[in-house]
This record gives structure tokens, sequence and C-alpha cells, in this order.
């Protein structure tokens, strides 16, 4: 599972999971924050992402740092020990996932960083082509003119 669908299914999961341990319905929820009921169903759902403006939302309605809710799997936290969540206190994540979740994000930073530089030298090969064409057209042309000169000459 790539990063961005990890966010993806973690912060919709962890929607839903701490709007029900709330005992609230989408419609609840959808009232008391004022975004719209199929904006919060596709948030859980992993459909879209939400705005910063509406994650604070969230993270100040159910008291859990933003952060927590993009990359902690919250369910699996209360399951393990039911870890009570206060705003702006992380989540216990034991030093092994941490480390994982950070290798994981440079793995990608480093997979986009070669692509980009796949992406460049491509672009350079493909100028020099560029380049390489429009030299030999010009010797044709060159040619070309030359063969027209000669041809004048055969005329006057």
């Amino acid at each position: 599972m790539d990063i961005s669908n990890k966010t993806e299914y973690f912060f919709g999961n962890n929607l839903r999971f701490l709007r029900k341990s709330k005992k609230m319905t989408l419609l609840g929820l959808s009232e008391t924050l004022k975004i719209s009921k199929s904006a919060i169903s596709d948030y859980e759902i992993g459909k879209t992402l939400p705005g910063l403006d509406v994650v604070q939302k969230f993270s100040d309605f159910f008291e859990i740092p933003i952060d927590d809710l993009y990359n902690s799997d919250i369910p699996e936290f209360y399951k393990k020990g039911g870890l009570k969540i206060k705003k702006r206190k992380a989540l216990n994540i034991d030093n092994e996932t941490a480390a994982e979740f950070e290798n994981e994000k440079y793995s990608f930073n480093i997979k986009l960083l070669n692509q980009k530089l796949e992406s460049t030298q491509l672009q350079i090969q493909m100028l020099k082509q560029l380049l390489d064409s429009r030299e030999a057209e010009n010797k044709t042309l060159k040619i070309n003119i030359k063969l027209l000169e000669e041809q004048l000459k055969n005329f006057s």
C-alpha cells in the first residue's frame, strides 16, 4: 500500500471509528460540524480527503492531533490497550512502527526523485535528438542551396 493510499485508508477508518465511538450518525456529525453528510461519507470510505480546514474541525471535535488522524491506526490502538486520546498528545507508537513509517516515507520520496531524474534525462535525450535532427536538416538545406546555386550558374 503506498503512502497516499495508506493516508486515505487511515483517515477514513479513523474518522468512522471516532464517529461511531461517540455514537454519532453521519447526519449528527454533519449537523454538528456543518459539513455535508455526503462529504463525511466520502472521507470515511476513502473516496476523497478533506482540506486542512475540515481536518482541523475533526481534530478539534474528536480531540485528536491531525497527524494521528492521517497516519495512525486509531482503532488498532484502542484494541491493543484502550488508549485514551488527548488533544495535542500523539498516540504511543512503538519505535519500530514509527521507523517503518519513516522508511516508507523516505523510500517514496526517493522513488519520486528517481522518477524526476529519469524524466529529466529523457527530456535531455529528446532535446539532443532534436538538435541532431535540426543540424541534419541544416546540412541538407546547405547542400540544396549549393545545388541550386550551381544550377543557376549553368543557366546563366
